[in-house]
């Protein structure tokens, strides 16, 4: 079976065959992606099987599909999307709850990540998902384009902006932290 035999096993006979064949094939990239983008095993585990289950229910609405990862990757981004911002508001909480009643604690916390992931973890959520697809994932600029559905010079430039905003957060970063050590 290849992928567009599979999509149409799915969109015109509703075979979960086709989307079990989409999985096998998907699911190594899927979670390198939301674990890039999310920096958590466990939770890109999960997000990855909340995709693609809705995927597999959002694919019966769909007239068409050339191809299944481009269309998939939105939904995937999308829901870490929503996690992160979920584990921001979280964090911020907890980070408040912390200072109020050990501020020790709490800088103490903030010590233990590595400058590079502080820093890639501060940038826009658009940002840190090219530089950890070219980077991390040694993705081609067509790939990129074709995963996040955006010309090849708007991912260039994408990833010259964010290679940019890396560089200066990294710095800030190490600042940071040298300060807070000295």
């Amino acid at each position: 079976m290849n992928e567009a035999t599979a999509i149409r096993l799915c969109l015109k006979q509703r075979d979960p065959r086709g989307f079990e064949f989409l999985v096998k094939q998907y699911r190594r990239e899927a979670y390198y992606h939301a674990m890039g983008l999310l920096g958590d095993g466990a939770a890109a585990e999960d997000l990855c099987q909340e995709s693609f289950a809705k995927a597999y229910a959002a694919m019966p609405r769909l007239k068409s599909l050339q191809a299944f990862y481009p269309w998939f990757y939105t939904i995937l981004k999308n829901g870490c999307l929503n996690h992160i911002r979920a584990r921001r508001q979280e964090q911020d909480y907890e980070e408040r709850a912390d200072a109020r009643s050990d501020p020790t604690l709490a800088a103490e916390q903030r010590d233990d990540a590595s400058a590079i992931h502080a820093a890639l973890m501060k940038l826009k959520p658009e940002f840190r998902e090219i530089l950890i697809m070219k980077h991390l994932h040694d993705s081609s600029y067509e790939d990129i384009s074709k995963v996040l559905q955006i010309p090849r010079g708007t991912v260039m430039s994408r990833l010259h902006h964010a290679r940019i905003a890396f560089r200066d957060q990294y710095m800030t970063t190490i600042k940071e932290t040298h300060h807070e050590h000295t």
